[in-house]
């Protein structure tokens, strides 16, 4: 599993072995940490021990005769942390190690996300078992899959009762199959062209399931309210727990009004409707450039330059890929408009006419910076938002390979937003409440062995928009189903993962 006696790497501790002798299968003891177990309740000392896939027991603990004994002191041991939107499901099979994510201290990835997920999802469950990624997956059915499967490329339009009822078919299949809910992506096609009454139909059968829904909501930046609102009606109508992905306020027709986001997430919880929000901790956004065209007119420059001056001009759009262009990669709207001797607008109408119009056939990715740090520190405090990465390995975002080291080190160590007891329960126990993951999320006897090592003193990100991939520090270990996944800083090439609630290797 691991060597004994290694070097500590990163000024984390190592392991130590005791003297083999029989000793008892698969192991651990986890000795002499500071527990920040899930729940919110304050730090204590206490050794945990594995045994097997499992925590077997938390409290003051001797080695037993022939135990791998991992040295904690001077740590904090938590539950492994469970990203709320993850996208890790892509191009897992290729990187089946997830080392951004386990670096980060992610054991479970919540994907399936935007709309989009495997189809049928028994496919993802099979391949799970038989690749082995290096940690869990939960998944939701995406609503844009759906819509895909039922109306191939003629989906520009609301769809036709036989239609939705191919979607709800399909949609009862992956539940069937383990799905955790629903999920849509409003701002993409094909889900943009849904009317909000095929999403409450297919939300219905989602709860009948006892699924929940999560969205990327409509707009996020001058109609964000309009938005929340559409999903409130979907949860009452339905009946269904929902959640918004990545809360943000994207645009300065939004910014300054978290407060009123929450107060009205606020509001429809106390009409009886289970709302929550995740968030992921930097102020620039990762998608397509032709999210900054509400019209969706590729030739009106007046929709373009609307946008950009809404989230502070050219020079807040990173082109991270264009593959007409490929040494357009790296550099900002507004430097690529002065190199090319075209204005800001009409780089975009190229970029989407070469990658999404009649005979486009490249593709793009943007980061954008249009959030604001003040918004953003009231979604991290409050208790009803989660944590979130929405990245994964083919992600060229900061977000991917820093989220949760951000939080704690900006956040919590820094800036003290937020305490680390609750900041670990937003990371581990209330998605797992939330997701009904009821087999983790929690440092107790009896759960699964996922659990985290770290250095509050120097936990932090490194990843950035120039370099998205560089590693964070002061998180040393990862167990997944009680296996070092990470150990002294190092991947161990162990892929211990599962699917959903699935048992056994």
């Amino acid at each position: 599993m691991f060597a004994a006696g290694t070097t500590a790497a990163a000024g984390l501790t190592g392991v130590h072995w005791a003297p083999a002798a029989d000793p008892p299968s698969e192991s651990c003891l986890i000795s002499g940490g500071l527990l920040v177990d899930g729940s919110g309740a304050a730090p204590r000392r206490a050794d945990v021990r594995i045994s097997g896939a499992v925590i077997s027991a938390v409290g003051t603990l001797k080695p037993i005769r022939g135990e791998r004994v991992v040295q904690a002191r001077g740590l904090v041991v938590s539950p492994g942390f469970i990203d709320a939107h993850s996208h890790a499901d892509g191009g897992w099979t290729d990187a089946p190690d997830l080392e951004s994510q386990i670096r980060q201290g992610i054991t479970t990835a919540v994907v399936g996300q935007d709309g989009g997920s495997a189809t049928p999802l028994e496919t993802l469950r099979r391949a799970v078992r038989e690749r082995r990624p290096a940690l869990n997956f939960a998944s939701y059915v995406g609503h844009g899959t759906l819509r895909r499967l039922a109306m191939g490329a003629d989906y520009r339009r609301a769809a036709t009762p036989a239609e939705l009822t191919a979607m709800s078919e399909r949609l009862k299949s992956d539940l069937a199959s383990g799905a955790i809910g629903l999920s849509t992506g409003l701002e993409y096609d094909p889900g943009f062209h849904s009317e909000t009454s095929e999403v409450i139909a297919l939300a219905r059968v989602a709860a009948a399931a006892g699924g929940r829904y999560i969205s990327h909501i409509r707009n996020e930046d001058e109609r964000a309210f309009e938005s929340f609102d559409e999903l409130f009606r979907i949860a009452r109508e339905a009946q269904i727990p929902a959640q918004i992905s990545h809360i943000k306020l994207g645009s300065k027709h939004a910014w300054g009004r978290a407060d009123e986001a929450l107060r009205r997430i606020g509001e429809a919880r106390a009409a009886g409707h289970a709302i929550t929000a995740d968030v992921y901790p930097y102020l620039y956004w990762q998608s397509s450039a032709t999210v900054l065209n509400s019209a969706r007119d590729w030739d009106d420059l007046s929709a373009w330059e609307t946008s950009l001056q809404s989230i502070g001009g050219a020079g807040k759009v990173h082109l991270v890929r264009y593959t007409p262009r490929p040494e357009w990669a790296g550099r900002t709207l507004a430097e690529l408009s002065t190199r090319e001797g075209k204005s800001p607008p009409e780089m975009l109408r190229a970029i989407a006419r070469n990658t999404r119009g009649p005979d486009g056939s490249g593709s793009e990715s943007v980061v954008v910076e249009a959030m604001q740090e003040s918004d953003l520190r009231k979604f991290v405090r409050s208790p009803l938002v989660m944590f979130c990465s929405d990245g994964g390995p083919l992600s060229a975002h900061p977000r991917s390979a820093g989220s949760y080291p951000r939080i704690l080190g900006r956040y919590v160590r820094d800036l003290r937003d937020i305490r680390l007891e609750e900041a670990i329960r937003k990371m581990t126990a209330f998605p797992a409440r939330v997701f009904g993951l009821r087999d983790r999320g929690r440092v107790a006897a009896g759960l699964r062995a996922d659990l985290v090592l770290l250095d509050t003193a120097r936990v932090r990100d490194q990843a950035t928009i120039a370099d998205p991939k560089a590693r964070p520090i002061g998180i040393g270990w990862v167990f997944v189903n009680g296996r070092a996944v990470l150990a002294n800083g190092v991947m161990t090439g162990e892929r211990p993962g599962r699917f959903g609630t699935d048992d056994g290797p």
